[in-house]
């Protein structure tokens, strides 16, 4: 069989073919669609770049950060002319925008509809075809359905984040998914994955999980600790790094130990 008989094979989209003949069709495509850096020296090394198909998890306790940490980032990936797109459900978007300093280039829907995969999906891929956009942020979870009228929020929560890993796979996107964590999280506990409301299904669907957690102690310092709690493509695990408000972003602190 030709790689060309393969390219059409797989336009149809419903056929089997060798392990041989996959390996050689894909070695035409480039290595990755997207490699980006965070300009976080320590966690570009640990996740050896953002890279499409990947679902990364956000959490920590409430006002430790999660929301600072995903616009830093979507600073950063602005630089290399990667622009986001946000589904902000926490705040008024006014407010969301308000805390940007400089306000980078990224894409938001005119209205957000909550607890709407159907509605995020379509808009994901709308957003793709008009601007672009292979990374979206989501902030945060538990507005991507009722909970009310959910009878196992877990098992809710672990077909939507199947959906989020589905779409990026599908469409080449990486998706940023801020979480919260138990109240049991505050100062004092030890941060782990298992810290994530409803943390089974977040941690087996997800392909990295970034914890964050400010410096309650020392507020005045503007400075948290970042964990990269695992990473599946590149092994790494509970790697800190110690970062710090600078400008309205964060930045690593490159010569101080965690």
């Amino acid at each position: 069989m030709s790689l060309t008989m393969v390219e059409g094979i797989r336009e149809e989209g419903d056929a089997i073919i060798s392990s041989i003949m996959m390996e050689r069709y894909l070695s035409k495509e480039k290595e990755s669609f997207i490699n980006i850096r965070s300009n976080i020296p320590d966690l570009d090394k640990a996740v050896d770049g953002f890279r499409e198909g990947e679902v990364i998890v956000i959490s920590g306790p409430t006002k430790n950060g999660k929301t600072l940490l995903a616009q830093s980032l979507t600073k950063q990936f602005a630089k290399q002319n990667y622009h986001s797109l946000w589904f902000s459900f926490e705040v008024p978007t006014k407010q969301f925008l308000s805390q940007f300093i400089d306000l980078p280039l990224f894409y938001i829907p005119m209205i957000l509809k909550p607890n709407s995969m159907e509605w995020l999906e379509k808009m994901a891929k709308k957003s793709f075809k008009e601007y672009q956009t292979r990374v979206i942020f989501i902030d945060h979870l538990h507005y991507l359905f009722d909970l009310a009228r959910t009878k196992n929020p877990s098992i809710e929560i672990g077909t939507i984040i199947r959906r989020l890993k589905t779409l990026a796979v599908q469409n080449n996107f990486i998706v940023f998914l801020l979480c919260h964590t138990k109240k049991a999280s505050g100062a004092g506990n030890n941060l782990t994955f298992e810290s994530i409301r409803d943390s089974s299904f977040v941690s087996q669907e997800s392909d990295c999980v970034l914890l964050i957690r400010r410096d309650m102690k020392n507020p005045e310092n503007h400075q948290a600790v970042l964990k990269v709690e695992f990473h599946r493509r590149t092994g790494v695990l509970n790697k800190k790094i110690l970062l710090q408000k600078l400008k309205g972003y964060l930045v690593q602190l490159s010569d101080q130990e965690v």
